[in-house]
């Protein structure tokens, strides 16, 4: 006679079982909420910058090689700000044209990241302790730091000389990529110092 051994599942096993299922449906859960980022500009003044146009058109240049997560950005997104922003009604970058006009803006800058080195691995230890769990609540910080020395001429004298220093700030979970936050926190970053000059630009 052909027999066969059915082993006996107890509740103690059922009860395991049942347990992890639900830590893994858990985890997946926390998992799709877990590459949230925020970036959070700095704060400005919006009312500082309605104004009429400063002159019909000026000249930018750039040196924007000591920023390390500029991308070669800033000089066309401070173009584009400044004439949007009704600063002038025309700014010639990265090329001017051969009878230039009388002002000119001259920019140097640079910039870094500054991250929870040591907080942020104790974030990551105890994220991984609960088994990914609080992964999408747990937030990691970095400041995208720039400083700009900003020059403005006119008809070859120096108007103005002023210095701006800014942080942006990015809240990202533990999985969340650099390629999807940075580029939205050097444009946060970049028109904010576009502002802020709008903004010194007043005192002419």
């Amino acid at each position: 006679m052909d027999y066969k051994i059915i082993p006996k599942i107890t509740a103690a096993k059922m009860t395991t079982r049942t347990k992890t299922r639900r830590l893994i449906c858990i985890a997946l859960i926390f998992s799709l909420v877990g590459c949230g980022w925020k970036v959070t500009p700095p704060i400005l003044d919006q009312q500082v910058l309605n104004q009429s146009p400063i002159s019909e058109a000026a000249v930018l240049t750039v040196n924007d090689g000591g920023i390390i997560w500029g991308n070669g950005e800033l000089g066309e997104i401070v173009r584009k700000t400044l004439i949007e922003r009704g600063a002038f009604n025309e700014v010639y970058y990265p090329l001017e044209p051969r009878n230039p006009p009388d002002y000119r803006l001259r920019i140097t800058a640079s910039g870094n990241i500054d991250e929870e080195i040591g907080f942020g691995i104790v974030k990551s230890i105890f994220i991984g302790m609960l088994f990914f769990i609080p992964v999408g609540i747990i937030r990691f910080n970095k400041d995208f730091v720039l400083d700009a020395d900003v020059t403005v001429i006119k008809q070859n004298q120096e108007l103005l000389h002023f210095a701006i220093k800014t942080e942006t700030e990015v809240s990202h979970t533990m999985f969340s990529h650099a390629n999807q936050y940075e580029p939205v926190a050097r444009q946060k970053a970049f028109e904010d110092l576009a502002l802020r000059i709008i903004s010194k630009l007043k005192s002419i």
